[in-house]
Protein backbone atom coordinates (compact mmCIF):
# COMPACT_ATOMS: atom_id res chain seq x y z
CA UNK A 1 0.00 0.00 0.00
CA UNK A 2 1.05 3.18 -0.72
CA UNK A 3 1.94 5.82 2.08
CA UNK A 4 1.54 9.42 1.94
CA UNK A 5 3.18 12.07 3.94
CA UNK A 6 1.04 15.41 5.35
CA UNK A 7 1.61 18.63 3.64
CA UNK A 8 2.83 21.45 6.29
CA UNK A 9 1.30 24.13 8.32
CA UNK A 10 2.90 27.34 9.16
CA UNK A 11 5.64 27.23 10.83
CA UNK A 12 6.24 23.62 10.79
CA UNK A 13 9.72 22.26 10.89
CA UNK A 14 11.87 21.44 7.92
CA UNK A 15 15.29 19.85 8.33
CA UNK A 16 17.77 21.29 5.75
CA UNK A 17 20.39 18.21 5.23
CA UNK A 18 22.93 17.87 3.54
CA UNK A 19 23.57 13.68 2.42
CA UNK A 20 25.57 14.06 -0.16
CA UNK A 21 28.71 17.09 -0.69
CA UNK A 22 28.16 20.05 1.52
CA UNK A 23 27.02 23.30 0.65
CA UNK A 24 29.79 25.86 -1.42
CA UNK A 25 30.19 27.91 1.63
CA UNK A 26 28.75 28.92 4.88
CA UNK A 27 26.07 31.74 3.55
CA UNK A 28 24.71 28.78 1.37
CA UNK A 29 23.69 27.00 4.23
CA UNK A 30 22.15 30.85 5.88
CA UNK A 31 20.67 31.94 2.32
CA UNK A 32 18.88 28.42 2.34
CA UNK A 33 17.52 29.24 6.46
CA UNK A 34 16.49 32.61 5.36
CA UNK A 35 14.82 30.60 2.06
CA UNK A 36 13.02 28.38 4.53
CA UNK A 37 11.80 31.13 6.93
CA UNK A 38 10.59 33.24 4.06
CA UNK A 39 8.08 30.68 3.22
CA UNK A 40 6.98 30.63 6.40
CA UNK A 41 8.36 27.43 8.33
CA UNK A 42 11.44 27.65 10.30
CA UNK A 43 14.45 25.69 8.99
CA UNK A 44 16.44 23.07 11.01
CA UNK A 45 19.74 22.80 9.74
CA UNK A 46 21.75 19.24 10.53
CA UNK A 47 24.42 19.82 12.77
CA UNK A 48 27.04 18.24 10.27
CA UNK A 49 25.70 20.06 7.29
CA UNK A 50 28.84 22.17 7.01
CA UNK A 51 31.74 19.39 8.08
CA UNK A 52 33.67 18.15 5.20
CA UNK A 53 35.15 14.85 4.41
CA UNK A 54 36.83 14.68 0.88
CA UNK A 55 34.20 15.68 -1.14
CA UNK A 56 31.27 15.01 1.50
CA UNK A 57 29.53 16.60 3.70
CA UNK A 58 31.47 14.93 6.84
CA UNK A 59 31.94 11.74 7.30
CA UNK A 60 29.02 8.59 6.41
CA UNK A 61 28.36 8.45 9.90
CA UNK A 62 27.90 12.09 10.58
CA UNK A 63 25.43 12.53 7.09
CA UNK A 64 23.69 9.26 8.13
CA UNK A 65 23.21 10.97 11.78
CA UNK A 66 21.53 13.91 10.70
CA UNK A 67 19.38 12.27 7.96
CA UNK A 68 17.79 9.55 10.57
CA UNK A 69 17.63 12.09 13.54
CA UNK A 70 15.21 13.85 11.37
CA UNK A 71 13.23 11.00 10.22
CA UNK A 72 12.73 10.30 13.93
CA UNK A 73 12.50 13.34 15.11
CA UNK A 74 8.78 14.20 15.30
CA UNK A 75 8.83 17.68 15.39
CA UNK A 76 10.42 17.36 11.97
CA UNK A 77 7.47 18.09 9.25
CA UNK A 78 9.38 17.94 6.09
CA UNK A 79 13.27 16.70 5.41
CA UNK A 80 14.93 19.60 2.15
CA UNK A 81 18.31 18.32 0.96
CA UNK A 82 20.36 21.11 0.69
CA UNK A 83 22.43 19.81 -2.82
CA UNK A 84 23.10 16.99 -4.21
CA UNK A 85 27.31 15.68 -5.61
CA UNK A 86 28.14 12.91 -4.09
CA UNK A 87 27.60 10.34 -1.08
CA UNK A 88 24.38 9.93 -0.81
CA UNK A 89 24.21 5.87 -1.65
CA UNK A 90 26.55 5.45 0.95
CA UNK A 91 23.91 5.87 3.64
CA UNK A 92 20.93 3.78 2.14
CA UNK A 93 21.66 0.66 3.57
CA UNK A 94 21.41 1.70 7.20
CA UNK A 95 18.45 4.34 7.58
CA UNK A 96 15.02 3.89 9.36
CA UNK A 97 12.95 2.73 6.91
CA UNK A 98 10.06 1.15 9.63
CA UNK A 99 10.29 4.75 11.26
CA UNK A 100 9.71 7.01 8.01
CA UNK A 101 7.23 4.12 7.08
CA UNK A 102 4.96 4.28 10.49
CA UNK A 103 5.71 8.46 10.65
CA UNK A 104 5.64 9.45 6.60
CA UNK A 105 7.13 13.15 6.33
CA UNK A 106 7.65 14.90 2.94
CA UNK A 107 11.45 13.83 1.55
CA UNK A 108 12.57 15.97 -0.70
CA UNK A 109 15.23 16.59 -3.44
CA UNK A 110 17.54 15.72 -6.82
CA UNK A 111 20.80 14.71 -8.28
CA UNK A 112 22.70 12.24 -5.97
CA UNK A 113 19.90 12.46 -3.57
CA UNK A 114 18.19 10.57 -6.07
CA UNK A 115 19.59 7.91 -4.51
CA UNK A 116 17.62 8.37 -0.98
CA UNK A 117 14.28 8.97 -2.48
CA UNK A 118 14.34 5.61 -4.47
CA UNK A 119 15.46 3.74 -1.19
CA UNK A 120 13.07 5.25 0.88
CA UNK A 121 10.08 4.99 -1.45
CA UNK A 122 11.06 1.50 -2.11
CA UNK A 123 12.07 -0.07 1.24
CA UNK A 124 9.10 2.54 3.56
CA UNK A 125 6.51 2.71 0.28
CA UNK A 126 6.25 6.25 1.40
CA UNK A 127 5.70 8.89 -1.42
CA UNK A 128 9.31 10.94 -1.93
CA UNK A 129 9.49 13.69 -4.14
CA UNK A 130 11.99 14.43 -7.02
CA UNK A 131 12.58 18.47 -6.95
CA UNK A 132 15.15 20.97 -6.86
CA UNK A 133 17.31 21.00 -3.75
CA UNK A 134 17.91 24.17 -1.50
CA UNK A 135 20.96 25.34 -3.65
CA UNK A 136 19.23 25.61 -6.87
CA UNK A 137 16.49 28.42 -5.59
CA UNK A 138 17.62 31.13 -7.36
CA UNK A 139 14.18 33.39 -7.77
CA UNK A 140 11.29 34.78 -5.67
CA UNK A 141 9.13 33.20 -7.47
CA UNK A 142 10.61 29.62 -7.06
CA UNK A 143 10.48 30.05 -3.41
CA UNK A 144 6.58 31.39 -3.27
CA UNK A 145 6.26 27.79 -5.80
CA UNK A 146 8.33 25.34 -3.23
CA UNK A 147 5.95 27.26 -0.26
CA UNK A 148 2.96 26.23 -1.90
CA UNK A 149 3.98 22.82 -2.64
CA UNK A 150 5.26 22.08 0.89
CA UNK A 151 1.72 23.57 2.44
CA UNK A 152 -0.85 22.12 -0.37
CA UNK A 153 -2.38 25.91 -0.78
CA UNK A 154 -2.85 27.80 -4.58
CA UNK A 155 -0.33 29.64 -5.91
CA UNK A 156 -2.57 32.19 -7.22
CA UNK A 157 -5.03 33.23 -9.22
CA UNK A 158 -4.02 30.61 -12.03
CA UNK A 159 -1.08 32.34 -13.38
CA UNK A 160 1.65 30.86 -15.37
CA UNK A 161 3.97 32.53 -13.54
CA UNK A 162 3.49 31.74 -10.22
CA UNK A 163 2.57 27.67 -11.39
CA UNK A 164 -0.27 25.29 -10.66
CA UNK A 165 -2.46 24.82 -8.10
CA UNK A 166 -1.56 22.66 -5.19
CA UNK A 167 -4.83 22.99 -3.31
CA UNK A 168 -6.33 20.84 -6.00
CA UNK A 169 -7.51 16.67 -5.02
CA UNK A 170 -4.94 16.12 -8.22
CA UNK A 171 -1.12 16.47 -8.03
CA UNK A 172 -0.89 19.04 -10.63
CA UNK A 173 0.16 18.00 -14.14
CA UNK A 174 3.34 18.10 -16.60
CA UNK A 175 3.08 19.50 -20.01
CA UNK A 176 6.13 20.07 -22.58
CA UNK A 177 6.98 23.61 -23.63
CA UNK A 178 8.45 25.00 -26.86
CA UNK A 179 9.30 28.38 -26.62
CA UNK A 180 8.39 28.96 -29.83
CA UNK A 181 5.83 26.39 -31.28
CA UNK A 182 3.67 25.83 -27.78
CA UNK A 183 2.19 22.28 -28.41
CA UNK A 184 5.82 20.85 -30.26
CA UNK A 185 6.48 17.76 -28.46
CA UNK A 186 9.45 15.24 -29.82
CA UNK A 187 8.31 12.03 -29.69
CA UNK A 188 9.91 8.40 -31.33
CA UNK A 189 7.10 6.44 -29.89
CA UNK A 190 3.76 8.11 -29.43
CA UNK A 191 1.40 6.44 -27.12
CA UNK A 192 -1.13 6.89 -24.04
CA UNK A 193 -0.33 4.70 -21.02
CA UNK A 194 -1.17 4.26 -17.39
CA UNK A 195 0.67 4.06 -14.35
CA UNK A 196 2.70 4.88 -11.28
CA UNK A 197 5.16 7.20 -11.56
CA UNK A 198 9.21 6.74 -10.78
CA UNK A 199 11.54 9.64 -11.73
CA UNK A 200 15.25 10.48 -10.85
CA UNK A 201 18.54 11.02 -11.82
CA UNK A 202 19.49 8.19 -14.54
CA UNK A 203 22.85 7.71 -13.02
CA UNK A 204 21.45 7.13 -9.28
CA UNK A 205 19.18 5.04 -10.93
CA UNK A 206 21.98 2.27 -12.75
CA UNK A 207 24.13 2.21 -9.28
CA UNK A 208 21.22 0.99 -7.72
CA UNK A 209 21.29 -2.21 -10.40
CA UNK A 210 21.80 -5.48 -8.23
CA UNK A 211 20.84 -4.30 -5.00
CA UNK A 212 17.69 -4.89 -3.06
CA UNK A 213 16.96 -1.00 -3.18
CA UNK A 214 17.09 -1.19 -6.94
CA UNK A 215 13.13 0.19 -8.11
CA UNK A 216 10.68 -1.84 -9.18
CA UNK A 217 9.90 -0.42 -12.76
CA UNK A 218 7.83 -2.73 -13.66
CA UNK A 219 4.48 -1.23 -15.50
CA UNK A 220 5.67 2.17 -14.49
CA UNK A 221 6.44 5.66 -16.13
CA UNK A 222 10.17 6.18 -15.95
CA UNK A 223 10.69 10.09 -16.04
CA UNK A 224 14.68 10.53 -16.26
CA UNK A 225 17.20 13.52 -15.77
CA UNK A 226 21.16 14.33 -15.31
CA UNK A 227 23.10 16.85 -15.34
CA UNK A 228 26.79 17.85 -16.25
CA UNK A 229 27.38 14.61 -18.17
CA UNK A 230 28.86 13.72 -21.69
CA UNK A 231 26.85 12.13 -23.41
CA UNK A 232 29.04 9.11 -23.78
CA UNK A 233 28.61 8.76 -19.93
CA UNK A 234 24.82 8.96 -20.55
CA UNK A 235 25.23 6.02 -23.38
CA UNK A 236 26.56 4.02 -20.70
CA UNK A 237 23.54 4.61 -18.05
CA UNK A 238 21.38 4.43 -20.84
CA UNK A 239 22.55 1.09 -22.65
CA UNK A 240 22.81 -0.58 -19.31
CA UNK A 241 19.32 0.30 -18.40
CA UNK A 242 18.45 -1.18 -21.85
CA UNK A 243 20.55 -4.49 -22.27
CA UNK A 244 19.37 -5.17 -18.82
CA UNK A 245 16.14 -5.27 -20.51
CA UNK A 246 14.37 -3.52 -17.46
CA UNK A 247 13.68 -0.90 -19.91
CA UNK A 248 11.27 -3.15 -21.71
CA UNK A 249 8.90 -3.68 -18.75
CA UNK A 250 8.56 -0.14 -17.83
CA UNK A 251 5.02 1.08 -19.98
CA UNK A 252 6.65 4.78 -20.74
CA UNK A 253 9.55 7.23 -20.60
CA UNK A 254 9.89 10.55 -20.18
CA UNK A 255 13.29 12.48 -20.34
CA UNK A 256 13.30 15.78 -18.41
CA UNK A 257 16.18 18.58 -18.31
CA UNK A 258 19.63 17.01 -19.02
CA UNK A 259 21.16 20.04 -18.22
CA UNK A 260 24.55 21.06 -18.97
CA UNK A 261 24.78 17.49 -21.08
CA UNK A 262 26.53 17.19 -24.64
CA UNK A 263 29.39 15.77 -26.17
CA UNK A 264 32.12 17.94 -24.34
CA UNK A 265 34.88 16.22 -26.02
CA UNK A 266 33.47 12.88 -25.75
CA UNK A 267 34.40 10.02 -28.80
CA UNK A 268 30.18 9.90 -29.13
CA UNK A 269 29.27 12.46 -31.13
CA UNK A 270 25.39 11.57 -31.12
CA UNK A 271 22.64 13.61 -29.06
CA UNK A 272 21.40 12.21 -26.30
CA UNK A 273 17.96 12.29 -28.09
CA UNK A 274 19.70 9.81 -31.17
CA UNK A 275 20.63 7.77 -28.74
CA UNK A 276 18.06 6.86 -26.69
CA UNK A 277 15.70 7.07 -29.83
CA UNK A 278 17.28 3.87 -31.14
CA UNK A 279 16.64 2.11 -28.27
CA UNK A 280 12.87 3.03 -27.58
CA UNK A 281 11.80 2.56 -31.16
CA UNK A 282 13.50 -0.64 -31.21
CA UNK A 283 10.86 -1.50 -28.20
CA UNK A 284 8.27 0.07 -29.74
CA UNK A 285 8.45 2.23 -26.00
CA UNK A 286 6.04 4.98 -25.61
CA UNK A 287 8.76 8.44 -25.15
CA UNK A 288 8.63 11.90 -25.22
CA UNK A 289 11.70 14.27 -24.00
CA UNK A 290 11.72 17.69 -22.57
CA UNK A 291 9.14 17.30 -19.84
CA UNK A 292 10.08 20.32 -17.62
CA UNK A 293 11.27 18.29 -14.59
CA UNK A 294 15.05 18.03 -13.59
CA UNK A 295 16.97 20.27 -10.88
CA UNK A 296 16.42 23.94 -11.85
CA UNK A 297 14.04 25.71 -9.58
CA UNK A 298 11.43 26.07 -12.55
CA UNK A 299 11.23 22.21 -13.28
CA UNK A 300 8.15 20.23 -11.60
CA UNK A 301 7.97 18.36 -8.41
CA UNK A 302 7.42 14.67 -9.20
CA UNK A 303 6.05 12.49 -6.59
CA UNK A 304 7.61 8.73 -6.57
CA UNK A 305 4.98 6.20 -6.93
CA UNK A 306 1.65 8.27 -7.33
CA UNK A 307 -1.01 6.78 -10.64
CA UNK A 308 -0.51 8.78 -13.59
CA UNK A 309 -1.58 8.87 -16.74
CA UNK A 310 1.15 10.31 -20.04
CA UNK A 311 0.83 10.97 -23.66
CA UNK A 312 3.84 10.84 -25.06
CA UNK A 313 2.96 11.83 -28.41
CA UNK A 314 1.31 15.43 -26.62
CA UNK A 315 4.13 15.54 -24.27
CA UNK A 316 1.97 15.63 -20.91
CA UNK A 317 1.50 13.73 -17.85
CA UNK A 318 -1.55 14.03 -15.61
CA UNK A 319 -1.91 12.42 -12.02
CA UNK A 320 -4.64 10.35 -11.24
CA UNK A 321 -4.48 11.14 -7.50
CA UNK A 322 -3.20 13.62 -4.90
CA UNK A 323 0.42 13.30 -3.23
CA UNK A 324 -0.21 14.32 0.25
CA UNK A 325 -2.58 12.57 2.90
CA UNK A 326 -4.37 15.54 3.77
Amino acid sequence: MLIKPPSLKSKDRIALLAPASRPAKPSALKRAEAVVSAMGFVPVAGAHALDTHGAMAGTDQARLSDLATALEDDSIAAIWFLTGGFGSLHLIPDLPYDTFAKKPKIVLGADDTSHLLFAMHKQAHVVTFYGNNLDRIDSKAAVERMACFFSGRAYGAGSDDIGPDYSAPLFPSMQVKDKVVADFCYSPVAAVKEGRVLAGNLTALVSLFGTRFEPQLAETILLLEDRNERNDILDRWFTTLYISNKLATVAALGLGHFENCGTRKSANMLSFEELVADRVSALNLPTCFNLPFGQSSDCAIVPLGLKASIDTGAGSLRYLESAFAD
